[in-house]
């Protein structure tokens, strides 16, 4: 087994191996030796029981012969593994990997295929031949017979599981929950550099993450309007008494060459993202840092959602009342939608007995062919979730595409990104709740807004609408418009038949282009120097 230089690395008394950090409400992490070994599948139940944070555990047995693998459900560490000849390599690098076993490497086109279609939801197949990955909450048993994935923390458990809880009660908890969790993640991380958009999620973590240890503030902004968040940095750091650097993100450091996550068995770096790197880990360096924290995460598991399905739960829950009503209202006030449509997103949903929340894919700049490739399997925290509401589900499906993104941020350091939202007692308590609270007052994520008040400036708390990069993006887009057009019409995905060469070519007329296809064309292009490095 082979792990990043960021991860600690835990030998138990019975040759099992924890990677990573775990946490318990009731014992040390010295109470790890205590769980038997003798059957892997049983200890990984007994550990999935007791421990949360961001590892993944190995542990084998002989009689039977098996291997068994489990992913914590917050995805921060990757998991991917190889069979070959009779042995199992298990990492976080895909090179580490390929290197053990002394095998080739072989790019899966489909796999590229379903990742230009649906960038953000995770397949056990990567894009390497042979390659596997264990998905977040997922327990994989290799022994014999082959390789068995099972579902160990399942999301439809929580679901709902505080249905009858009242909104003042859920801030409480809430509140409480979140202090804990980033008390002890400063507790492992002292000094921590945290990047704060202004925005709420990265505010609430600097806020409480400044009363538990050391922290640095870093905030970038760009020359669009649209990415000039410093007002707010500003204010969240004055509030907490806290000093914040400010950088300037240029697309001119943007090496659109270079993709981060060459070493993954699969392309999830976004490029415009090198440069809050590079000034978060010379943050890191000024600080004496341990640590990075993110706030990624946080509109997925703080309900955030665009549609009528709460709505539909809430009826299911307590029928026509005229608290439904005032929730019709606040979920027109936050998306932005009239009232008919609601209901009429609402009506069909309840009437409709097995719903399925469905991933969204994107076929743009993509050939008939490429698009015939993808892969309808449903994630399993999905499949697990058949039985539950509407607004739970879409809930879950959102948290499912957060854990996903932990792979953009790839910071050049030996110090650990760490997504406390992504932290698993967060998770399940917001699961846990009504699903309609998220709207109340007509305000997204009310219930943390509420949960965080005592605790941020009211600038942060209760702003409407948030900051995006879309602006700097454009800027990317249009200083590189040549060199992204050539590669794409006479690179690897081109060859192999799954972007659209005139679809390219039209690029080339500037008129032809929203400020939100720069998006697109920036993810294919960074798909295709992934392709590249393996090729």
């Amino acid at each position: 087994m082979t792990a990043s230089a960021d991860l600690s690395v835990w030998h138990l008394a019975d040759g099992g191996i924890v990677v990573g950090d775990c946490f318990s409400e009731h014992e040390e992490r010295d109470g790890l030796d205590t769980l038997r070994m003798a059957d892997p599948v049983e200890f990984m139940r007994n550990f999935e029981r007791r421990y949360w944070g961001r590892h993944v555990v190995v542990a084998s047995g002989s009689e039977p012969r098996r291997t068994v693998i489990y992913r914590d459900p917050s995805g921060m560490i990757p998991c991917y593994y190889r069979c070959s000849e009779g042995q199992v390599a298990i990492g976080t690098s895909a090179a580490d990997i390929l290197q053990k076993t002394r095998s080739p490497a072989s790019i899966d086109w489909t796999s590229v295929a379903n990742v230009l279609l649906m960038p953000d939801r995770r397949r056990r197949e990567s894009c390497l031949e042979g390659i596997n990955e264990v998905l977040p909450g997922e327990m994989a048993i290799i022994d014999d017979h082959g390789i068995h994935h099972q579902l160990l923390w399942n999301p439809s458990h929580f679901c709902g599981a505080n249905i009858e809880c009242k909104f003042e009660d859920a801030v409480e908890r809430l509140r409480d929950t979140f202090v804990n969790v980033i008390k002890t993640w400063s507790a492992r991380y002292p000094r921590a550099v945290i990047s704060i958009s202004g925005g709420f999620d990265s505010s609430a973590i600097a806020a409480l993450a400044s009363q538990a240890g050391h922290i640095g503030l870093a905030h970038f902004y760009t020359t669009s309007p649209l990415a000039d968040e410093r007002s707010y940095a500003m204010a969240l750091a004055d509030h907490i008494f806290q000093p914040i650097a400010c950088h300037l993100a240029s697309a001119a450091e943007v090496d659109l060459r270079a993709n981060l996550s060459r070493h993954r068995p699969r392309p999830s770096a976004r490029s415009f993202t090198q440069v809050f790197d590079r000034i978060c880990a010379a943050e890191a360096d000024v600080h004496a840092a341990d640590a990075h924290f993110n706030g990624g995460g946080g509109d997925n598991i703080f309900g955030m959602l665009h549609s009528a399905y709460p709505l539909v739960d809430e009826f299911k829950q307590n029928g026509l009342t005229p608290a439904l009503w005032a929730t019709a209202r606040n979920i027109c006030v936050v998306t932005g939608t009239s009232l008919p449509m609601v209901l009429r997103q609402a009506v069909r949903a309840a009437w409709k007995r097995d719903l399925l929340v469905t991933w969204p894919s994107n076929g743009d700049l993509l050939t008939p062919y490429a698009r015939s490739l993808l892969d309808q399997e449903p994630h399993p925290w999905l499949v697990a979730t058949g039985a539950c509401t509407p607004g739970q589900k879409q809930h879950v499906r959102s948290v499912t595409r957060a854990t996903a993104s932990t792979d953009h941020i790839n910071i050049a350091d030996d110090r650990p990104t760490i997504y406390p939202l992504l932290s698993r007692p967060l998770v399940e308590l917001c699961l846990s709740f009504p699903i309609w609270f998220w709207f109340s007052g007509g305000h997204d994520r009310a219930l943390a807004r509420a949960a965080m008040r005592p605790f941020l400036p009211g600038m942060v708390t209760n702003r409407v609408g948030k900051g995006a990069f879309d602006g700097f993006l454009h800027q990317i887009w249009t200083r590189s418009r040549g060199e992204i057009i050539a590669d794409l019409q006479c690179g690897c995905l081109a060859s192999h038949g799954l972007v659209d060469p005139r679809a390219i070519a039209s690029l080339e007329d500037a008129s032809n282009n929203s400020l939100a296809k720069p998006t697109r064309i920036l993810h294919l292009h960074e798909v295709e120097m992934w392709c590249r490095a393996w090729a």
